[in-house]
């Protein structure tokens, strides 16, 4: 406090002290220079309203209403376009994965086939007639037949298997078919081999839809090997 008090005396005494003559003043007599501080405010004021008028005729940013339409248009395509292809790619996924479980039912079924055909196989000896038959339903797939039938069937018409039903892993019903039939070609012309066709398809409410899976395969047995 004991030293700024004089600090500010002295400047006021520096303010009440008389100025001292410009040079240009008592060169130009009775001529004095516009006092600056006019000159100060002038220019102010006038930056002042340039300001104002730039600021007044800039143009305003922003969307017209037509660039906003045609915005929203764009966007609601693309994403109607991006939804269906990822709805078809979940489609294709799920059917993939329900003909890979088809597959794993028929190649179960399949073995099982295989085992009851071993089982249930007659000795070679009574059953060496099969070797030569005299008709096709008299072969070896005629035994194979029967074994899966469960009793005697007779001509060379396809016979149909009672029906399985399985369920997917998406809690879907299936129903797989399978038909036997004897090839009459020049590759079986002792009628050794069974044909089995297999056919799954979904069912909704008891009813049948497109079939998902069609697979054909041929079987024989061991005996048929031992025919000279």
């Amino acid at each position: 406090m004991h030293t700024i008090q004089p600090q500010r005396f002295r400047l006021f005494a520096r303010l009440q002290c008389p100025a001292t003559a410009h040079p240009l003043t008592s060169a130009l007599g009775s001529q004095s220079l516009p006092p600056r501080t006019n000159s100060r405010r002038f220019n102010r004021s006038a930056n002042h309203k340039w300001l104002l008028i730039s600021r007044s005729t800039a143009p305003e940013g922003g969307f017209t209403l037509s660039e906003v339409l045609v915005a929203i248009i764009l966007t609601t395509t693309f994403v109607a376009v991006a939804m269906q292809g990822i709805l078809v790619a979940m489609l294709l996924k799920t059917k993939a994965l329900q003909v890979a479980e088809a597959n794993r039912w028929v190649q179960a079924d399949i073995e099982q086939m295989r085992s009851q055909i071993a089982i249930n196989q007659l000795p070679m000896g009574t059953q060496r007639v099969r070797c030569r038959p005299v008709s096709p339903d008299l072969g070896f797939a005629d035994l194979i037949r029967d074994n899966l039938a469960g009793g005697n069937v007779t001509g060379i018409t396809d016979y149909s298997l009672t029906p399985l039903l399985a369920t997917s892993q998406t809690s879907r019903t299936f129903q797989i078919a399978r038909t036997l039939s004897i090839p009459i070609t020049p590759d079986n012309p002792n009628a050794k081999i069974l044909g089995i066709q297999y056919t799954v398809t979904p069912t909704t409410g008891g009813s049948l839809e497109q079939p998902i899976l069609h697979l054909y395969t041929e079987v024989i047995p061991d005996a048929a090997f031992q025919c000279q």
